[in-house]
């Protein structure tokens, strides 16, 4: 059977006018009104213009089909057995607009030999739905119910739907719309994603689609491990043999970062497995710089191609993240350097084996030509050992799982676009890097050797229109890379020293505090106000500085008890537990607190140490925003990203 080659299909929908940050879905934060006509009919007929042409382009590329967001904005129930949407109900109405809008893009996909497939969230809800459904719980018989109505419905519709994708281990929070389109993480223990799949597959059957259950999970509830555990994969897909079931499976045991081991769910057995890669990559600064996946995506894929469970790849352009700038967007939905990344990972789908660097030459020179052209494949072809220097932290000391099992990155120090000040973030960093000189020199050679390709794409020519964001795009990601080089170079010795129990090195890294805040004023003065190429996100560790030389004592007193909290925790199997019950944040939210008085003694370390698992969800997420703005427990946008605090600890 041939392999599926997916992409997504959300940037062409982004107006780069509107403000955007989410880009877990296609815009419909964008898209949506609360009031008639409820949709921005404009843009979305915009949209799905920019859509048809992009379809176009992954066609050519080598891609056999889609994916598309989402269930909840695309069925009326006009056809259930019970009357869930009243006539003139916003959310039945919507889904008129978007189906009359997307049997377009259905329509032109179908000519090209195009593949469709709809995403969903695992339960999505609108209030209408909740209402009928009464308590949202897996395997509430409405629930079920409601579910089978709509996908009886998206799969009568649309003949040209392949096929269901479905996410279960992620949802809520930034997830959510104002409008009312929600989700929950329902499905958390093993028997209740089985028998949701056990409820879903006779629905897909009888319409001959396949259902595509993905196994990312975050950490929420007994499946958090899904989707690095062989235990939990082999116990959810164990006995489903179904030539309509398969399985989607991100490369690496976490998310889409570098220097990570391969998954060790891929190959195991069970259905079919789709291997989701990233071609924007969100945690490289959203697509807007170079970031090679030449020799990432053909390790990855010639791993899994090796398996008799390998069904093909997902590949994302523009899905993932919180953050960015316009550049991200680009002229028609991605950048350069996304478009270049997304044609080369069709063609390792093809041929696994193919010389990439002469694929990435002759990719440029046909769009840029002459000596500009070989800049660019020569920018594109070094940044990834550039970034993994310049951006990473190399490999960290430990290759096996970090902490309870969970493969952590060494990328931990930003989060998107903002770099974190997170007291535990930094004490396990610190633990796990072998030689911080050794470290911040190979940062300081890529930031150089950026610059050096920057000025060779400077001094080069092309008449291409996109050539001046390319330029631009490397000198910015030359200067990012040397902003950040003053931060970790800080912050990396800081830690160090409290790691070590050295006071006085605390106190020589401090001296050095106000040339960090000069290179984040040349960093602001440079691309503040740049809505294309947007400065990071410097807040946090704005604050961070400023309390250091408010109170250096008291920081120190918190780096040392955070760095000894880390300590213990990688030495000894209690995370596992404290983890699942919110208890490793209050403790290192209390230490602070302690640490804060200067009270931190044995006594007291050991009265929070006893106390800490009584404090139940609700001190949790009551506290624990608070105790974050002035501890630096966690990275700050945890706050703002992803699932609501509730998802964690309900």
């Amino acid at each position: 059977m041939p392999h599926h080659c997916l992409a997504d299909i959300g940037g062409p929908f982004y107006a780069p006018e509107k403000p955007f940050r989410n880009w877990s879905a296609l815009p419909f934060y964008q898209l949506d009104l609360a009031n008639p006509p409820y949709i921005d009919q404009q843009q979305l007929d915009w949209g799905v213009e920019r859509a048809l042409t992009y379809l176009e382009v992954i066609a050519a590329q080598g891609y056999t089909g889609f994916a598309i967001d989402n269930v909840a904005h695309l069925v009326t129930f006009d056809d259930a057995p019970m009357r869930i949407y009243a006539a003139d109900s916003a959310f039945r109405l919507r889904a008129l607009i978007y189906r009359a809008a997307f049997s377009r893009l259905f329509a032109r996909a179908e000519q090209l030999g195009l593949d469709v497939f709809v995403t969903t969230d695992m339960q999505w809800s609108t209030p209408p739905v909740a209402t009928y459904v009464g308590r949202l719980a897996a395997g509430a018989p409405r629930l079920d119910a409601i579910n089978g109505w709509a996908l009886d419905e998206l799969f009568t519709t649309f003949p040209q739907v392949r096929g269901l994708i479905v996410r279960t281990g992620e949802a809520g929070g930034a997830h959510n719309q104002a409008v009312g389109y929600a989700s929950q993480v329902l499905y958390r223990t093993t028997a209740s994603m089985r028998a949701l799949i056990a409820s879903l597959l006779p629905l897909c059957e009888r319409h001959q689609r396949l259902l595509i259950m993905r196994t990312w999970s975050i950490g929420i509830g007994e499946l958090g491990d899904l989707h690095w555990s062989p235990a939990r994969y082999r116990a959810v897909f164990g006995g489903f043999d179904s030539p309509q079931l398969l399985a989607s499976i991100k490369h690496t045991p976490s998310d889409f970062f570098r220097l990570l081991p391969h998954n060790p769910t891929l190959g195991l057995p069970g259905p079919p497995q789709l291997v989701e890669l990233q071609n924007r990559r969100e945690y490289e600064l959203f697509g807007m710089v170079p970031s090679s996946i030449a020799a990432l995506h053909q390790r990855a894929i010639q791993r899994a191609a090796a398996s008799s469970q390998f069904a093909g790849v997902w590949a994302w352009n523009s899905t993932g993240g919180w953050g960015g700038g316009r550049a991200a967007i680009g002229a028609s939905g991605w950048t350069t350097w996304t478009e270049l990344s997304s044609a080369l990972t069709a063609v390792l789908v093809r041929e696994p084996a193919i010389d990439t660097a002469a694929f990435v030459r002759n990719w440029c020179a046909a769009r840029f030509g002459g000596a500009f052209g070989a800049a660019v494949s020569a920018a594109y072809l070094d940044s990834d050992v550039l970034i993994e220097h310049g951006w990473y932290s190399g490999a960290l000391a430990h290759a096996a799982p970090a902490l309870s099992g969970i493969y952590l990155p060494s990328l931990l120090w930003i989060w998107w676009m903002r770099p974190t000040a997170s007291l535990l973030t930094w004490s396990y960093l610190m633990s796990a890097i072998d030689d911080r000189h050794t470290v911040a020199r190979a940062r300081r050679i890529a930031a150089e050797r950026l610059r050096w390709h920057a000025e060779q794409l400077a001094a080069a020519h092309s008449d291409a229109p996109e050539a001046a964001a390319v330029t631009a795009s490397v000198r910015y990601l030359a200067d990012v890379v040397a902003v950040a080089d003053a931060i970790r170079s800080l912050l990396e010795g800081l830690f160090e020293a409290a790691r070590l129990g050295r006071r006085a090195e605390w106190d020589r890294e401090q001296r050095t505090l106000l040339a960090v805040r000069a290179a984040i004023a040349r960093h602001l003065a440079d691309w503040g106000g740049n809505v294309d190429f947007p400065p990071l996100e410097l807040e946090e560790i704005g604050a961070f500085l400023g309390a250091i030389e408010r109170t250096p004592s008291r920081m120190w007193l918190q780096a040392r008890a955070a760095s000894l909290l880390m300590a213990r925790a990688r030495s000894s199997n209690w995370p596992q537990r404290a983890i699942s019950a919110g208890g490793g944040v209050i403790r290192s939210a209390l230490l602070s607190v302690l640490s804060r008085r200067r009270t931190a003694t044995a006594a007291a370390m050991l009265l929070v140490w006893l106390m800490a698992p009584l404090l139940g969800r609700r001190a949790l997420q009551a506290g624990l925003p608070w105790l974050n703005r002035h501890c630096y427990i966690l990275p700050s946008i945890f706050f703002e990203a992803g699932p609501a605090l509730r998802e964690w600890t309900d």
